[in-house]
């Protein structure tokens, strides 16, 4: 029994040691085998593949002992990758046997040939013997004619026959190339490959899975290595080797779930006999997700098959529509960083049910447009899109060529596909971040409801996340609340000969606009609509009667809705503006040195009886003897006869800092031109015509106050010279020392002398029953300069109540009384003398004004 062991294992350890084998797994060629030549040429690259790493062009080799007794009944495998064409100088020849360990040498041997100077270009199985040379067998033409990954199997029979097979996409899956039948005549030791090469290709050669040794039998059943739906109604299905034709090809063998069942046909590629396309009468649905199921297709070998299921899923790119695909937040300000890479970027957000290929679709913003790489978008997916500089800084972005940077304070960013198709775009302002701490960057912008087919500014706001976004995830101020905000009409633009402009405060319905009832008075006939988005912001009427400049038309719009289907009806007024010449629109009142953090502000008075737009009018300032800085109102906005507006960088300042102001006389412009505190001019321009300028000084203001700052300088008379300094005043401070967007507190009533004082009643209660609760006293006076004292006694001389106390007074003002004493408490019932005193700093003269007023209530 010890001997039969013996034995046995005599033969296990001659059969191991009689081949070689070789993946570089280990990531080294110098050991387990050891392989010898030029070594400093080559390396174990990170896909642990031998590759050749030449520092010049030339001719370079390894062998190792292949360790065969015997050629007969052995076979030999290999990968081979070619990174260019081979040619004569390009090529290499892959040892089989070499009966010398110096392959530069062209010793006896069996080797394979790839690279030569005609253009068959196959490859060439030779026997070298005495330097003689012998084509054994030579493979499919063409099969190396371009840059290659191929993996060779050759073996040789005892009885002589040579066969060739190949596996073109570098796997296992063997097919059966080329045969002959030729006795060898050479033995020898040695394995190797040897290659020359021109500068241009030191390192494009690659040798993989090397094997010497007997003929492999397979036992191994095949197994599916992919399918993928080629069409609606077929798959590719791949094994992971060569496959029996008839096997293959039994339709019973194969079936899909959902009810698509057995193919109609199944069709083994010419080229592969690993590959099959099955056709099915069924089609596949977009989308769905199916399960293929195969068993019993044999290998060439005949190991059959057991049951095997793959899933697959059928996608096909979709043509979309507007709002499939929307812009569901992006980084336009990058800097200041607050947490994410410095790179701007636009999510996307795939709110549709169906599948985009995305390649060669258009970013753009208002100037430029930029080319989005290869990839798709599946339902419910986001995408981050960035210039292809950032694709380092998010790994899972995508690139964008000639990225259309974004404007910090505002541009527009518009998706569109390869064919044109606008599929959604917005247009931002710095408004949008509704967070002023958040606006100098470093945060992005999201959209809250990604569930509106369209949505405004409202819908916006500054992520609230630590890092400042949230590309790639839903959105940190996500809400799925639905808008039940009903659209209205924000304002409105006329074009000669007969067109007016609508718009709208949120995307609308555009087919409720085709519908509403448009009614006007004088009448108006509508010729036609003008729609040009699927949810537009505005339509266009163009009418069959032409405007009449200046007339004021009343209109009524019925039953428009926005996209979420909230409807409504709005009255309103529009005219056709008319030209303007100089004296129509003069400098009314300026702020030219503002509280802290405020900014300045020119208000403009029409003086006429015209509607004139102010679009394309400036403001600037004076340098070097000319008009500089101009500034230019972009946007629309009619300004009716006797009607003030106010210019400014920032509305809400000044609607917070003076309570005489008045919402919606305000016209935000980015920036105003800069003028001093102390002197400068303002110009207000049209068409490159000064139509009015004030040439400005802070000794224009009421001498007698501690300080200027946030008081502004009134005109008296829109009649006198703009820039006579006796036609300019501080602000009362009665007013809070501006009356931006109203009339000024310095409007004087013209031959009025001295002041006179009025009171709402002659008796008031202020027991908070509703009636007469409060006294209001309104005085009037005739000049500027004047100061006043407003105060209460009772009937014995004593101070009640200091309502005034040399305060500047305005042209006209009201006070209000509460019947309260200095120290707050109720004052007594009974009767009170009003005693208000106008003191004229310019004449040292007062004027004094009494009144007598009974405070009632119950005893």
């Amino acid at each position: 029994m010890k001997h039969l062991l013996l034995l046995f294992c005599s033969l296990f350890i001659s059969n191991v040691w009689s081949q070689m084998m070789d993946s570089f797994d280990d990531g080294d060629f110098t050991s387990n085998p050891t392989w010898v030549g030029t070594g400093a040429d080559f390396i174990v690259n990170s896909n642990n593949e031998l590759q050749l790493d030449a520092a010049a062009a030339g001719e370079s080799y390894l062998s190792t002992p292949h360790n065969l007794t015997q050629l007969e009944d052995r076979e030999w495998r290999v990968k081979i990758n070619y990174g260019f064409s081979p040619s004569i100088n390009n090529g290499g020849e892959t040892y089989l046997t070499a009966t010398n360990a110096d392959l530069s040498t062209s010793p006896d041997g069996i080797f394979m040939k790839i690279g030569e100077n005609g253009s068959a270009d196959p490859i060439y199985l030779i026997e070298r013997v005495g330097g003689t040379e012998t084509v054994i067998l030579t493979s499919t033409p063409a099969i190396v004619s371009a840059s290659f990954e191929i993996s060779v199997k050759i073996k040789y029979l005892a009885n002589g026959d040579w066969e060739l097979y190949t596996d073109l996409s570098g796997g296992i899956g063997y097919q059966l190339d080329a045969t002959a039948n030729y006795s060898a005549n050479v033995l020898g030791q040695h394995i190797g490959v040897w290659t020359k090469y021109t500068s241009s290709n030191t390192s494009k050669f690659k040798f993989d899975d090397f094997y010497a040794g007997i003929i492999q039998v397979d036992n191994i059943p095949p197994s599916i290595t992919s399918v993928s739906p080629i069409s609606s109604t077929e798959l590719e299905l791949l094994f992971d080797e060569g496959m029996d034709q008839a096997t293959g090809e039994t339709l019973s063998n194969y079936s899909v779930d959902n009810g698509v069942g057995n193919p109609v046909s199944v069709q083994q590629s010419s080229a592969n006999t690993a590959l099959f396309t099955l056709t099915f009468s069924t089609s596949f649905n977009i989308g769905d997700v199916y399960i293929l199921t195969a068993n019993n297709a044999e290998d060439l070998a005949g190991n059959p098959m057991a049951s095997q299921s793959e899933t697959f899923q059928y996608v096909v790119a979709q043509t979309p529509v507007f709002g499939d695909i929307i812009i569901n937040e992006f980084l336009a300000d990058e800097s200041p960083v607050v947490g994410m890479p410095e790179v701007e970027y636009v999510e996307l957000y795939n709110r549709s049910s169906k599948f985009f290929h995305l390649e060669d679709w258009k970013l753009s913003d208002n100037n430029s447009a930029g080319t989005i790489q290869d990839v798709w978008l599946l339902p419910g997916e986001y995408l981050i899109l960035v210039p292809t500089g950032g694709v380092a800084d998010y790994p899972q972005g995508v690139g964008v060529t000639s990225w259309a940077s974004l404007n910090n304070s505002g541009d527009d960013i518009e998706l569109a596909s390869e064919n044109g198709i606008v599929v959604d775009k917005i247009s931002y302002t710095d408004e949008w971040y509704n967070d002023e701490n958040k606006e100098d960057g470093g945060w992005s912008i999201e959209r809250i409801n990604p569930d509106l087919a369209c949505s405004s500014a409202d819908n916006w706001r500054a992520s609230n996340d630590p890092t400042g976004g949230t590309p790639g995830f839903q959105n940190s101020v996500y809400s799925s609340a639905p808008d039940t905000q009903a659209p209205i009409v924000i304002g409105f633009e006329t074009e000669l000969p007969n067109r007016l402009i609508l718009k709208f405060s949120e995307g609308m319905d555009s087919l409720s606009l085709e519908n509403a009832v448009f009614s006007s008075l004088p009448n108006l006939t509508i010729n036609s609509r003008i729609i040009t988005e699927k949810y537009p912001t505005e339509v266009t009427f163009e009418f069959v009667e032409s405007l009449i400049p200046g007339e004021l038309y009343s209109y009524e719009l019925q039953d428009f809705s926005d996209c979420s289907g909230n409807t409504n009806s709005y009255d309103g007024s529009f005219v056709l503006p008319q030209n303007s010449e100089k004296g129509d629109l003069i400098i009314n009142e300026i702020l030219f040195n503002p509280l802290t953090g405020g900014a300045d502000f020119v208000e403009i008075y029409n003086n006429s009886e015209k509607f004139i737009d102010l679009l394309n009018w400036e403001l600037g300032n004076h340098k070097e003897g000319e008009v500089a800085n101009q500034k230019q109102i972009t946007q629309s906005y009619v300004l009716g006869p006797n009607d003030y507006v106010v210019l400014t960088s920032d509305s809400n300042f000044q609607l917070m800092s003076y309570p005489f102001a008045i919402p919606g006389k305000f016209l935000e412009m980015p920036s105003l031109p800069s003028y001093n505190s102390d002197s400068s001019t303002v110009y207000l321009l049209f068409n490159d015509t000064v139509m009015d300028k004030v040439s400005y000084s802070d000794e224009w203001h009421f001498s007698l106050l501690n300080d200027d700052k946030g008081v502004s300088i009134e005109r008296f008379s829109a009649d006198e010279p703009s820039n006579s300094s006796s036609n300019w005043h501080s602000a009362s401070e009665t007013v809070g020392f501006a009356t931006p967007g109203r009339i000024n507190s310095q409007d004087m009533k013209p031959n009025q002398e001295e002041g006179t004082l009025s009171l709402s009643s002659k008796s008031f209660s202020p027991d908070g029953d509703g009636f007469e609760d409060v006294l209001l006293l309104t005085y009037e006076v005739s000049s500027p300069d004047l100061l006043g004292d407003l105060i209460i006694y009772d009937d014995k001389g004593r101070v009640i109540k200091t309502l005034l106390k040399r305060e500047l007074l305005g042209g006209t003002g009201t006070v209000k009384w509460e019947g309260t004493r200095e120290d707050g408490t109720k004052a007594a019932i009974g009767p009170y003398i009003i005693m208000f005193d106008v003191f004229d700093v310019n004449s040292s003269k007062t004027q004094t004004v009494r009144k007598v007023v009974t405070l009632a209530g119950r005893l």
